[in-house]
């Protein structure tokens, strides 16, 4: 099914028509017969033929508008994910510093570019960013539990974003 708004609208359009039409004959034929019907018919059908020519472009335009809207939340929330993914990674990079599940240096200092690209990211919302760097702040210094409490934070406001 093509969900283009030119489509949605030319839809729309003959589904009012066909509904408007069906009303006037019926109205008709009630109120006086077979000639009447005929007469509600054409003249309800026809205008509403006319309005849905008449206001197509309003129709594709509000259809496009929604469309975008909805294209830019998509945007913002997989965003937001993704800087979740990012700042988790890098914490779980950073600590532990040294041992057997200590992460080498390269890796560490990718992650935290992947990060900090993220939190820098078109369409974030302002507030998931400041929790975002409240969180690389606390990575960045090596304070575990205040990463981890602010990594907490950063799914909850994500998670509100939605």
């Amino acid at each position: 099914m093509d969900t283009t708004p030119e489509h949605i609208s030319t839809r729309t359009a003959v589904g009012w028509t066909v509904v408007l039409t069906g009303l006037g004959a019926l109205t008709g034929f009630v109120w006086d017969g077979p000639f009447l019907a005929f007469t509600c018919a054409l003249s309800l059908g026809g205008g509403a033929a006319t309005g849905a020519v008449l206001f197509r472009r309003r129709m594709a335009a509000s259809i496009r508008e929604g469309q975008g809207k909805a294209a830019a939340r998509g945007y913002a929330d997989g965003i937001g994910d993704m800087l979740v993914l990012g700042v988790s990674a890098y914490g779980a990079a950073v600590f532990p510093l040294a041992g057997p599940d200590a992460v080498d240096p390269a890796e560490r200092t990718a992650r935290r570019t992947a990060a900090y690209r993220l939190t820098a990211a078109e369409g974030l919302p302002h507030h998931v960013r400041e929790v975002a760097a409240a969180a690389l702040e606390a990575i960045d210094e090596k304070r575990d539990g205040e990463a981890r409490s602010s990594i907490a934070d950063l799914i909850k406001a994500v998670h509100e974003q939605r």
